[in-house]
């Protein structure tokens, strides 16, 4: 599946040319039929979010080493709208449409593009219905899933936790994994 070799490459790249230049792994995340299914109204009535979608998009905030950013061509009144129900979820994005994080290089000009190390949208073949299951799946096998939280403390771990796991639809084995550590 396209998403798993993206994935796979991203994480890669990172371990070989170092995470010195930029530190974070950014990730651009469409908002209509990759996180929620386009309901083509102006403030997304009856949005839900796809399964798995919002465990990553929980972990995605909760890490120190990745930057979600909202990409979206939502008007913005509906992107305030959005971001508020996001925060709701538990779900922050850093940036919307742009990412000053990651200036001109020598080679690279980033104007009017913006850099992303991964790219989640449905017009690049991203599946909100299945792709989010995928994701979640690679995560676990190259063993980023683990490194979820900003620290080691135990008490934030387990409050962390906590609001993670609410409401969560994953396999038992990794339930007790994290409520064991």
């Amino acid at each position: 599946m396209a998403i798993k070799d993206a994935v796979n490459r991203a994480f890669e790249k990172k371990k070989t040319r170092g995470w010195d230049k930029w530190p974070k792994m950014y990730w651009a995340i469409d908002l209509h039929d990759v996180m929620i299914p386009g309901s083509y109204t102006r403030n997304n009535e009856g949005r839900e979010l796809y399964p798995d979608a919002k465990d990553i998009l929980v972990w995605l905030t909760t890490r120190k080493d990745m930057c979600p950013i909202l990409f979206t061509s939502s008007h913005p009144d509906s992107i305030k709208d959005i971001l508020v129900w996001f925060k709701e979820q538990n779900i922050e994005f850093d940036y919307i449409n742009e990412n000053p994080e990651c200036g001109d290089t020598e080679i690279c000009n980033f104007s009017s593009k913006f850099y992303f190390d991964i790219l989640l949208e449905d017009k690049a073949g991203f599946n909100g219905e299945t792709d989010w299951t995928e994701l979640m799946t690679v995560l676990i096998n190259i063993g980023e899933w683990d490194k979820m939280f900003h620290n080691d403390s135990k008490v934030e771990h387990e409050t962390c936790l906590k609001e993670f796991v609410e409401g969560a639809d994953f396999d038992i084995a990794y339930e007790l994994k994290y409520l064991n550590t």
